[in-house]
């Protein structure tokens, strides 16, 4: 449980990134819709599935779990947290900042094939909540099965939103189309308010747990 309840939170917190969000309801503009959409669904759980697999395996290495090499891991962790804390004061002083869209958002719509909207899938990937989860996969190196269950709850809950909206725009495209643009709309006006919560709240939940790595070494 000391693992899976803060990787269950941290995929609730990528599940509304706002950024993800805009992008992949751009992507059901995109002249083959549903194609695109699951491309980049397949990206976005194929980056997790390597960066699970590569946090396994440093996890593994003993030098990561005892000693000097323990210490470093729970620094990085508190490192990350606090940065993740300073660019959520620095989104919030940004809020009131009128907002059109975002430079990834211009750059990656249009007519995209999928093989291009799978590297978007791979780029909108939350980084900052996986490299959270990776710390976390070091730092409770467990059982292949457990890691395993780690990397599918994850998946599942990170892509809950943008799954849901594929979801209403594959059974009602007609509808979906003006209320998921309303969406957009809304989620990038809002944009900065989010992003700052959520990065307060995983900086916050890394600064604390790295410090009781290190006061438990």
């Amino acid at each position: 449980m000391g693992l899976f309840i803060p990787i269950l939170l941290l995929g609730l917190l990528a599940s509304v990134s706002p950024s993800t969000i805009v992008v992949f309801i751009l992507l059901l503009a995109t002249t083959r819709a549903r194609v695109n959409a699951a491309a980049f669904l397949i990206g976005w759980c194929v980056s997790l599935v390597v960066v699970f697999t590569a946090s396994y395996a440093l996890g593994g290495v003993r030098a990561s779990q005892h000693g000097s090499g323990r210490n470093a891991v729970d620094a990085v962790e508190i490192l990350l947290g606090i940065a993740l804390v300073a660019l959520a004061g620095q989104q919030w002083r940004r809020r009131d900042v009128p907002r059109t869209g975002s430079g990834v958002t211009k750059k990656f719509t249009g007519h995209l094939n999928p093989w291009q909207a799978a590297i978007v899938g791979v780029l909108e990937q939350p980084w900052t909540l996986t490299a959270a989860v990776a710390l976390l996969l070091i730092r409770h190196h467990s059982a292949v099965l457990v890691a395993f269950i780690a990397l599918v709850v994850f998946t599942i809950v990170s892509t809950a939103t943008v799954g849901l909206i594929f979801l209403y725009y594959s059974r009602r495209p007609g509808d979906a189309e003006a209320r998921l643009f309303d969406l957009r709309d809304r989620v990038v006006r809002a944009g900065p308010v989010l992003f700052a919560v959520v990065s307060l709240l995983v900086g916050v939940f890394l600064v604390i747990d790295g410090i009781l790595g290190i006061v438990r070494t």
